[in-house]
């Protein structure tokens, strides 16, 4: 069977990449797929990739969910081909495309000569159906993984969230602390970021945590526990109402807003009273 293949760089899986996905899922008679690359082409153009929305393990696996084969190819392999040989070589010889699917803005080949116009061109020329979806806009611009990173960074997990899609969130392994938040009656999930993916801003947020099968109201401190003269930067969610251990584990986090900036406190006493006011505070988004 001949494929339906999505393209883009699906480094979010936001709005408008769900648009493209959905597209190949829905032409009838085709195989859906997607094509991703070994690595983000800015890394392999530029040399620094941009901060992840994912990992790559959650990413197939939502892409996976959506009834997708995963393609892979090597982008430092394409990158220097023209946007006809890519067609040809790559999405008609290599993978069997029998239909495409698109964003509007999408380019393709060295130096991203090649738009959405001169692929309709070279889908017309070998009889393979193309579908380019629309712009999709949130307040006003279009969508895109450069937005949901500055929301981020700006503290703002909400507008990030409706770009997404879905809650951000993240799902590393629980490392075992110096059980701080155990004494001060808070015990935390620590996790760690890893290189390369996309921090939001220091501060509290209500969140939720994937525990024992359903989702549970949490509070999640991002940053270095200036309090206690901490420096590694870490995500420590407080599940309200949950007190067993998780070490190990991978346990989904997802950020709903942005309650404070992270702050030195006096006093222990100080530190226990703001803590509690966060609880209550993130209880609100349950």
């Amino acid at each position: 069977m001949r494929r339906a293949i999505a393209l883009g760089a699906f480094d979010g899986l936001h709005t408008a990449h769900r648009a493209v996905l959905e597209a190949a899922t829905r032409q009838a008679g085709y195989g859906p797929a997607v094509l991703l690359f070994d690595e983000h082409p800015q890394r392999a153009l530029a040399g620094l990739a941009p901060p992840r929305l994912l990992a790559d393990g959650d990413r197939d696996a939502i892409l996976r969910e959506l009834g997708l084969e995963l393609l892979c190819a090597s982008f430092s392999e394409i990158k220097d081909m023209s946007p006809r040989d890519f067609f040809k070589e790559v999405l008609l010889k290599r993978f069997g495309a029998g239909a495409l699917c698109c964003g509007y803005d999408y380019r393709f080949g060295a130096g991203a000569l090649g738009d959405v116009e001169e692929l309709r061109r070279l889908c017309g020329e070998h009889k393979v159906l193309l579908r380019a979806t629309p712009e999709i806009d949130y307040k006003g611009a279009p969508v895109s993984s450069t937005r949901i990173r500055q929301a981020l960074r700006e503290g703002n997990p909400q507008d990030a969230n409706a770009m997404l899609g879905r809650p951000f969130g993240y799902a590393f392994p629980v490392e075992e602390g110096e059980r701080i938040g155990r004494t001060l009656g808070f015990p935390t999930l620590n996790q760690s970021f890893p290189a390369g993916f996309a921090v939001p801003r220091r501060g509290v947020y209500a969140s939720q945590a994937f525990v024992e099968g359903r989702w549970r109201p949490g509070v999640t401190n991002i940053g270095t526990r200036p309090s206690f003269a901490g420096d590694m930067l870490k995500s420590e969610t407080h599940v309200i109402g949950y007190e067993g251990e998780l070490y190990g584990q991978r346990i989904p986090v997802r950020l709903l807003r942005f309650l404070r900036p992270e702050v030195k406190y006096a006093s222990i006493e100080e530190l226990k009273a703001q803590i509690a006011v966060d609880t209550q505070e993130a209880r609100k988004e349950v």
